[in-house]
């Protein structure tokens, strides 16, 4: 079982894949998680850095024109 909260471990899960470079069976042993928890852990956690991004880069109403 995942002993973090959701947003903590969707945090940890995303920065071990994309910051750190580790492979889909290391972060699933390390995490204690299922290849299916993984990807949608990923998944969520890449909306949430697209909705923080829309936010807060993409809604200034400058498009770089």
């Amino acid at each position: 079982a995942v002993t973090l909260l959701y947003p903590q471990a969707e945090e940890k899960t995303f920065v071990l894949r994309e910051v750190d470079g580790l492979d889909t069976a290391e972060i699933c042993k390390e995490l204690r998680l299922s290849p299916s928890n993984y990807w949608v852990m990923m998944h969520r956690a890449r909306l949430r850095l697209r909705e923080c991004l829309e936010k807060r880069w993409f809604t200034t109403g400058h498009r770089g024109n």
